[in-house]
């Protein structure tokens, strides 16, 4: 309680909320002091105001933290860790926290950890924040909790190592897995665009990145919207639905621009190659069951290749596991009896849908005829 006072002298305008606190700790109620302190120490204004955010911890609720919910106590600790301008500070606060590892129980620790990780990965710590994602990742797949921010946490240490390390398909994955724990708003401002920037430089230049459609449909693209990447969100679009047309519209348009993103550039023979399989993959998708076999013209007139590079592209896009068939090379026909499955948007959805409308069709006919035929059966 000194503590508390002396902080509510020192700063008047926050005396209430100090008081506040303390008032909880006098009664012992543990659960309401948790949650008070969790939003006050989640709130900046406190932490430029009161500028002791860290001794908050270290002379307040190092009292009573054995008796709080481990997990929103690590979480208390992680948001005055991200007030601190020293991250050796934050580095000391999370270490001596997890020496009661046991107390902290599995969630509470990865969660620590993960934040640990990011310190560590910032700090350009590399080999020691890999074996955290590492640790983590067996860590978070055994965890029974629903708790979203453990995941968030883990998930996000692992987009930026990946980031950093590459492959992109990695960094792609986890920052998927990320956004699936993250809620928009739970992003700063300032990383919405770049992480929107770099998952999508990531999608095109992924060597297994073939579904397009799980990113489509989170809202974090839409940060790109009006922006100087803006060209990035129209290429997602267009390597979804495999629109070469669009594709190279998209190139000559911004040719400069795409010329200033060294992992585009690297890659740009591979972009190419994943945009006509991907052309191949729609093309597939659009046609009925019944109408699989493809001419190698037809293939090369949508995919805007020689008709002898056909040949190549199935067998890739065969080897890569995006469709399954058999090539009749005598005949020039390509039959495919299996697509990879994907994420649809809304117009893949709507001749989905049209398509499934008219095998109803076929099947009341179907039902009508072998009534006719044979009415001693439904008589």
């Amino acid at each position: 309680m000194d503590y508390i006072e002396q902080q509510a002298l020192q700063y008047p305008d926050m005396a209430d909320k100090y008081n506040k606190l303390g008032d909880l700790f006098s009664r012992k109620l543990w659960h309401q002091l948790t949650v008070a302190l969790l939003e006050f120490v989640s709130d900046p204004a406190n932490a430029e105001a009161g500028g002791g955010l860290v001794r908050l911890c270290t002379e307040f609720v190092a009292n009573f933290e054995a008796k709080m919910n481990q997990l929103r106590f690590v979480q208390i600790l992680c948001a005055v860790g991200k007030t601190c301008s020293d991250p050796l500070v934050a580095t000391q606060l999370f270490e001596t926290a997890l020496e009661k590892r046991e107390r902290l129980g599995p969630e509470a620790s990865l969660l620590l950890e993960s934040e640990l990780g990011l310190l560590v990965l910032r700090a350009g710590k590399v080999a020691e924040a890999k074996e955290v994602v590492e640790k983590g990742k067996v860590a978070v797949e055994e965890l029974e909790s629903a708790e979203t921010a453990v995941h968030s946490a883990y998930y996000r240490l692992s987009s930026e190592y990946y980031k950093t390390v590459g492959p992109p398909d990695s960094f792609y994955r986890s920052a998927l897995m990320f956004l699936a724990y993250t809620p928009l708003e739970g992003i700063p401002q300032a990383e919405r665009y770049t992480l929107a920037t770099d998952i999508s430089l990531a999608a095109l230049t992924g060597e297994g990145v073939f579904n397009f459609g799980e990113v489509l449909a989170t809202p974090i693209l839409s940060m790109l919207d009006g922006s100087p990447n803006a060209w990035l969100g129209s290429m997602m679009q267009a390597f979804n639905m495999g629109d070469i047309d669009a594709f190279n519209k998209l190139c000559a348009e911004n040719q400069e621009t795409m010329s200033a993103q060294p992992a585009l550039v690297s890659r740009a023979t591979f972009t190419k190659e994943k945009i006509a399989l991907l052309c191949l993959m729609n093309m597939v998708f659009e046609r009925h069951s019944q109408d699989r076999n493809i001419p190698f013209e037809e293939i090369a007139a949508r995919t805007k290749l020689p008709v002898d590079q056909v040949e190549w592209l199935v067998m890739r896009a065969m080897s890569l596991k995006l469709v399954k068939g058999v090539m009749d090379e005598v005949e020039r026909l390509v039959h495919v009896s299996w697509v990879q499955p994907r994420v649809l948007e809304h117009s893949q959805l709507a001749r989905l849908a049209d398509r499934l409308g008219e095998w109803r069709g076929r099947v009341d006919e179907a039902h009508v005829y072998v009534e006719e035929q044979t009415p001693e059966l439904f008589g």
